[in-house]
């Protein structure tokens, strides 16, 4: 099978291999040069910003086109390690229409061409199975103490837009927060019972 030029510019292996840790940003950079050396955008690792966000969810990646930035999901990556290379070009490849052509439609002919040229499907969805994968946000509850009284009570967020009756507007709350758990819960209540 004979490999085509393009395929040899975007072989990754001399930078990360999937059995390594998720690349760093000297890393990511890197893969972001080649792209924009493809694209003709030779700038395009300069332009853009490239992190992990613990808050995505179920999408492997997302493009800002304002900020010129790329987050990715650090946890669906750290269980898919192959689909790093393949997401990442993806969201340049939004990046870089925008750079080249302004507005236009997402997946148009334009980031078709684009991801054609580095011999990448424009594929927009995965199919993978996130079940397996932890992507729940931890939940806390709060405890507040009063500065001044020592007035207590537990909520499910930081209330911090009221105030002890007993002790008026200037008072401050003292806040500990614990996994919204059954053991968390009942740790609260354990240094509630201890200060009072």
């Amino acid at each position: 099978m004979k490999t085509s030029p393009a395929s040899l510019l975007f072989d990754f292996s001399d930078l990360w291999r999937p059995g390594d840790p998720l690349p760093a940003g000297a890393t990511l950079k890197a893969i972001a040069e080649r792209c924009g050396r493809a694209w003709e955008i030779p700038d395009l690792d300069r332009r853009v910003t490239i992190v992990y966000n613990p808050r995505l969810r179920t999408t492997l990646g997302r493009a800002m086109l304002e900020d010129n930035r790329v987050e990715l999901n650090v946890r669906l990556l750290r269980a898919y390690p192959d689909e790093l290379p393949g997401t990442l070009i993806h969201e340049l490849a939004h990046l870089a229409v925008r750079m080249r052509y302004g507005n236009a439609r997402p997946h148009g002919r334009e980031f078709k061409a684009l991801m054609r040229s580095v011999n990448m499907p424009a594929d927009a969805t995965h199919h993978l199975d996130t079940a397996g994968v932890k992507l729940q946000r931890r939940r806390y509850v709060y405890l507040h103490r009063c500065g001044d009284c020592g007035m207590m009570f537990i909520a499910r967020k930081p209330r911090r837009d009221c105030y002890c009756k007993a002790c008026g507007p200037e008072m401050s709350w003292n806040i500990l927060r614990a996994p919204a758990t059954a053991a968390g819960r009942r740790k609260l209540k354990e240094i509630m019972d201890s200060l009072r």
